[in-house]
């Protein structure tokens, strides 16, 4: 009977459902991520075969869990900002074998973490899922660990190096709740270490993290 004020009431529910939406992609998160950071270019055991005699035996780990803590600001629906605790992990090489016919043993730990600000692009799909990208700079420091030992002595040094690389990378978005999202993310960091010190390599980083939006 009254169809028409029941459609004009629908249609004015939708558009103020919409836009409800529309205002929530707005405001302050906090995240956690967690996931595998990989070294693209560690290096290699063979690098030790000038050290060593033929047959000495040698492992690199070149994977780690890597892991953040994060915070933002979502300006709108499609520009956000976001500052970050990155822990990249720690690679590792070891090696034993003969050294001028002594037996060795040695190793090193790289452990690669920072700080970051980075520009978060999101392009939403629909009121709850999102893709996006983002670009920005990583402060990172790097500790590396090395040591060796033998019968006769055995020796260990510690060297340290920092410096700001660029960082990119992409992602999707789902928000399951009114002030919780997911996310899965890749994550590239370029150019990380000192060429002297401890090498320099790009570190990946796939991750999957929980949001929770401040609404």
């Amino acid at each position: 009977m009254f169809t028409g004020l029941l459609r004009l009431l629908s249609g004015l529910l939708v558009a103020l459902c919409c836009s409800v939406a529309f205002a929530q992609d707005q405001g302050a998160y906090l995240g956690v991520s967690v996931g595998q950071s990989k070294v693209k270019d560690p290096g290699s055991c063979s690098d030790l075969a000038g050290l060593f005699s033929p047959g000495y035996s040698c492992s690199l780990n070149d994977t780690d869990v890597g892991w953040k803590i994060f915070g933002g600001y979502q300006v709108n629906r499609y520009v956000g900002a976001e500052v970050s605790y990155v822990d990249l992990g720690t690679f590792k090489l070891s090696a034993s074998g003969l050294v001028t016919g002594v037996p060795v043993s040695a190793s090193e730990k790289i452990h690669g973490y920072g700080f970051g600000a980075d520009l978060v692009l999101s392009a939403p799909i629909s009121d709850t899922f999102s893709l996006s990208a983002r670009g920005g700079v990583l402060s990172w420091t790097l500790k590396d660990t090395l040591s060796a030992s033998s019968s006769a002595a055995s020796l260990s040094q510690e060297e340290s190096a920092t410096g700001t690389s660029f960082t990119f990378g992409v992602g999707a978005r789902y928000d399951f709740a009114q002030n919780l999202g997911f996310r899965v993310e890749f994550q590239r960091f370029k150019d990380v270490g000192d060429e002297n010190k401890t090498g320099k390599s790009d570190v990946d980083l796939i991750s999957a993290s929980l949001i929770y939006r401040f609404r």
